[in-house]
């Protein structure tokens, strides 16, 4: 970030706060500016998304709860409907429609900010394989399955192959 767009403000901090920050900033090679404006970043674009995103905070055990007593089929057809409508969100979370930008809102916000998944990625080539690890069961492997199947497809009109069992999601294709 160049000095012209930033501005010095002055916070009170707790110290315990300061120096887990340092710490942190320290192990991941970058400054403890660049590491506190990439969290405020975060907070103020993901964190708080309800009211401009429209995601609504639901323990797990509702999900699994609700996703147990709906028809496998009725799982896909929301989950696919919901990734059709998350195009038009996307940009909202920095997302264009390139590989790359999914890539990175998979990994960086789905994952660890929405708690859907753990992501790992390897490519070989021009060959992608996507493997999404949870513990909310077969539901929410139904789920994550149909929804990146479709979001893919309306993202970036590329052709997923997947699987899925309990506890994973695996989506394979070629870009």
């Amino acid at each position: 970030m160049s000095k012209t767009q930033t501005v010095t403000r002055t916070f009170s901090i707790r110290k315990e706060l300061v120096e887990a920050i340092e710490k942190e900033a320290r192990a991941r090679g970058i400054s403890a500016s660049a590491l506190v404006n990439q969290t405020l970043d975060r907070s103020v674009r993901q964190v708080w998304p309800s009211d401009r995103f429209g995601v609504v905070v639901i323990g797990h055990y509702a999900i699994r709860g609700l996703l147990g007593e709906t028809p496998v089929e009725g799982v896909r057809k929301v989950a696919a409907s919901s990734a059709e409508r998350l195009k038009v969100r996307a940009p909202l979370f920095g997302t264009e429609q390139r590989l790359e930008s999914v890539l990175d809102l998979m990994e960086g916000v789905m994952g660890p900010y929405f708690g859907w998944f753990k992501f790992a990625h390897t490519v070989r080539g021009r060959d992608h394989s996507i493997l999404l690890t949870h513990e909310m069961g077969r539901g929410w492997s139904v789920w994550l399955e149909a929804y990146y199947v479709s979001f893919f497809m309306d993202m970036l009109e590329i052709s997923v192959k997947s699987g899925s069992t309990d506890s994973m999601v695996v989506l394979e294709f070629r870009a």
